[in-house]
């Protein structure tokens, strides 16, 4: 059963297990160039749950997709995305359902616009951004998608909660406690 719901605060192992399950290429995508698992770990313990929220897509209880909504709380308001799909799990829409679950949540955390930076052969990415209407333009060998969010309404903070809700009872429903996941044991050297 395929569940989406932001993930819990104690959750961000499971956003560092997905994305260390990225083959080479879908990480240089989501971080515009090569990184180790070293850097994957430090980036998911700086997530705090108020700069930062994490909407994942499960499937059976695994995070096979997630979009990282990082809030800028200056007066301009502006929001960054970055989203990942594990490769089996792409071309199925997830990506698509992520962005927009997030522009949701960017909406209703006053964000004026939606910031995705990906690099020029991410053309998955590029068309996502290209349904939500998003300007994209060329920058130092990035692509820089643009998408404007309107203001908060009642039937934008009614689809969050709606959302949140059904994510729990999904969740509970697939059989997922909203456990902490269990840690994997540490590397004998």
């Amino acid at each position: 059963m395929r569940v989406y719901r932001k993930l819990l605060p104690f959750e961000t192992s499971r956003l560092e297990h997905h994305l260390l399950r990225l083959d080479d290429d879908d990480r240089a995508w989501r971080f515009s160039g090569g990184v180790g698992e070293a850097f994957i770990v430090s980036h998911c313990r700086r997530i705090d749950g108020l700069q930062a929220v994490v909407i994942g897509c499960f499937e059976d209880g695994v995070l096979r997709g997630a979009a990282e909504l990082w809030l800028d709380r200056s007066p301009a308001a502006r929001a960054e995305l970055a989203v990942t799909v594990e490769r089996a799990w792409q071309d199925q829409g997830i990506g698509s359902d992520l962005l927009r679950r997030a522009l949701v949540l960017a909406r209703n955390r006053s964000a004026r616009s939606l910031c995705m930076l990906c690099l020029l052969d991410n053309r998955r990415m590029q068309h996502i951004a290209r349904k939500f209407e998003g300007s994209l333009s060329l920058l130092d060998g990035q692509a820089e998608a643009d998408i404007l969010v309107p203001y908060p309404t009642q039937g934008s903070l009614w689809e969050e909660a709606f959302a949140d809700g059904l994510g729990l009872f999904g969740s509970l429903w697939d059989g997922f406690a909203l456990q902490p996941p269990p840690r994997e044991p540490a590397a004998r050297l």
